[in-house]
């Protein structure tokens, strides 16, 4: 219980950082003006992916054990998954559409997927102990 608790805190520690630095990308549009495709995609999309990545690499990182599947997906998970609907409720980059929500949510599990499939190879799973990195 105590590794999933921490698994969550590492996962909520790295959203804040990256909320932060994202928060101040997009800030940083001239004159007020709406972002430009380009600018969307480095200031804020390409962040999110990076973000909801690392987040499920360091709580796998903090919950090593990989013996019980289920456990482990429940440690990784959530906070990516919790983080995206307070995205959708407040959106940051001001659009409050549809299509934004959907690439958000899309973002958000391709970063997800991307952190579960890097935290797969990057852990070794022993038969005998459960695979800890």
């Amino acid at each position: 219980m105590v590794r999933l608790v921490g698994a969550w805190g590492a996962s909520l520690f790295v959203w804040l950082l990256g909320f932060a630095a994202v928060a101040r990308l997009a800030s940083g549009a001239p004159g007020g003006e709406p972002f430009t495709d380009v600018d969307r995609i480095l200031r804020l999309d390409l962040p999110w992916i990076l973000i909801s990545m690392t987040m499920v690499v360091m709580a796998g990182a903090v919950q090593r054990d990989r013996s019980n599947q289920a456990r482990w997906l429940a440690s990784v998970l959530p906070m990516p998954l919790v983080v995206t609907l307070a995205g959708i409720a407040a959106p940051i980059g001001g659009s409050g559409d549809t299509l934004s929500a959907v690439l958000y949510v899309a973002e958000g599990a391709a970063g997800a997927a991307a952190g579960l499939a890097l935290a797969v190879v990057i852990s070794v799973k022993n038969d005998g102990l459960g695979g800890y990195w």
